[in-house]
């Protein structure tokens, strides 16, 4: 015969006890989200930090090495025309037929004058891309040197830029030297080991937009002419248009420098200019992919969140278990306080908690309440000892959870007092039951010898009481049991006996 379980019991302490846990569970993890977040804040800062700066650093020394390239130039262009104008010529169309024929082995792409009455001494090619470019206009800016803006030469069909200097000739009077070189000159400054195959190098106009590209990855675009506002505004994605604007607008206003950084797609670009000295209006854009520029940053806050991940299951699962270890701990010390040691039913307190609880429910549970005391008692503890009367408590509460256990709550109240709550208001069937248990009592005895035992025979007494007709709660409903179980053992004990109202006794009798 086994102890009886007990049903659905859910002490406050227990209940507040499991809240506490998972709130501060929620609560961690709440924390640890907040962490992380800033944790990931600070990389992304970080990165693009790091990104502005290393772009910021590419891009002055490439801009650096074109305007030290640009000056070089210019100062050649200088130089030139001084000496040229040392020797007082006269004839310009001579001296131009004489150097022009020389052009290819000096490394520009043309060379040629104009003189005081804006004469051209050009090829008609030349000629035409003066009127359609505007160069008369530059050269008359020289002080003692100005540049183009790069056009694509009619000759050659590359990018060039035409360099003009002061010149003077035939005692005294004032003209222009002009020398065209192919951009790709500054293009080949723009490339430095330094810098990966993913990074963009660009000129760009700033009154135009226009942009040539001097170095990237796919070397088919190099030397191409672009508008970089009109391409930008279709890559970049939305959230990040009004930063890029706001980039143009300090290139527009004639800041030196400036940087952004922006999103294509799922990448992440970081784009710096800078001022050319030389060349006015034109600036040096780099562009980097930030997964070039901070591959192993990224690694490395991938790594972190990684671990840290780990570390939060971990600590999880710790918790947990901790909780878990911490729960039977305390179910067990709960299970000492709510069951009887001896007899493992419940004690009286644990009944009375779930008695009322079964009670108590807003619809009205049927119940029978049966109140049983083991029959002098007292005697078997005198007569056989204490261990055999533990027997006796023990073996007859196994045979109440036998018959009862299923479908009752059983508790030891006291000494050899049980009382049982059935539910159901079965009359009937209840009856049976005890009918059984006083068979099951008699097998029950205090020790295993015969000879010792004798003629013992163990008998009950039970007084019972049906919920709701006879009383609803609890308190009533022990009363009425106590009532019929005083009338019991009155008469003589050995026996049980169902409550009745004086009213249904009077009516009894008559």
């Amino acid at each position: 015969m086994k102890a009886m379980p007990i049903h659905n019991i859910n002490s406050p302490d227990e209940i507040s006890g499991s809240f506490s846990f998972f709130r501060m569970l929620v609560i961690y993890l709440v924390i640890c989200g907040i962490g992380v977040s800033m944790l990931l804040t600070s990389f992304n800062l970080l990165i693009r930090s790091h990104d502005k700066k290393l772009t910021g650093d590419i891009c002055s020394l490439v801009t650096e090495k074109m305007n030290n390239s640009i000056r070089y130039m210019t100062s050649s262009a200088e130089n030139m025309s001084a000496a040229l104008s040392a020797q007082d010529h006269y004839d310009l169309q001579a001296l131009y037929d004489t150097l022009s024929r020389d052009t290819g082995s000096r490394g520009y792409v043309s060379i040629g004058f104009i003189d005081q009455d804006d004469n051209i001494y050009a090829t008609p090619s030349e000629l035409s891309e003066f009127d359609k470019w505007g160069l008369l206009d530059t050269a008359k800016l020289a002080d003692p040197v100005s540049i183009s803006a790069p056009y694509r030469s009619g000759a050659t069909g590359q990018p060039v830029f035409t360099m003009f200097a002061n010149f003077t000739y035939g005692g005294g009077k004032k003209g222009y030297l002009f020398l065209t070189n192919p951009l790709k000159e500054i293009q080949n400054m723009a490339y430095t080991e330094s810098v990966t195959e993913d990074t963009e190098i660009w000129l760009m106009e700033a009154a135009s937009d226009n942009i040539i590209q001097c170095a990237g990855s796919n070397s088919y675009s190099i030397g191409s002419w672009n508008n970089a506002l009109l391409s930008m505004r279709m890559q970049i994605n939305y959230d990040y248009q009004d930063e890029y604007i706001e980039w143009k607008n300090k290139m527009d206003e004639g800041h030196r420098t400036a940087n952004t950084a922006y999103k294509i797609g799922s990448e992440t670009y970081t784009q710096v200019f800078s001022r050319i000295n030389y060349m006015h209006g034109w600036y040096v854009v780099v562009r980097i992919p930030s997964s070039s520029l901070s591959a192993a940053m990224q690694q490395f806050r991938t790594s972190v969140l990684i671990f840290l991940g780990i570390l939060l299951i971990a600590t999880i699962i710790m918790f947990l278990l901790s909780h878990k270890r911490e729960t039977e701990e305390k179910r067990v010390l709960q299970n000492l306080s709510i069951y009887d040691p001896l007899t493992s039913v419940m004690n009286r307190r644990a009944f009375d908690f779930t008695a009322e609880k079964y009670l108590g429910r807003i619809l009205k549970n049927e119940a029978s309440l049966l109140f049983i005391d083991v029959d002098y008692f007292k005697q078997v503890n005198d007569r056989f000892g204490h261990d055999a009367g533990d027997r006796i408590l023990t073996e007859f509460s196994a045979a109440l959870t036998e018959l009862f256990g299923e479908d009752s709550y059983i508790s030891r109240y006291g000494g050899d007092e049980f009382v049982v709550l059935v539910r159901s208001a079965d009359k009937k069937k209840v009856s049976k039951q005890l009918d059984i248990l006083q068979a099951m009592a008699k097998e029950v005895k205090p020790c295993d010898d015969p000879e010792e035992y004798g003629d013992f025979v163990l008998t009950f007494s039970c007084g019972a009481a049906v919920s709701p007709k006879d009383a609803e709660d609890l308190k009533s409903l022990e009363a009425c049991a106590d009532d019929a179980l005083y009338i019991v053992k009155k008469n003589g004990r050995n026996g049980y006996r169902w409550y009745e109202k004086a009213a249904d006794v009077s009516t009894a009798k008559k």
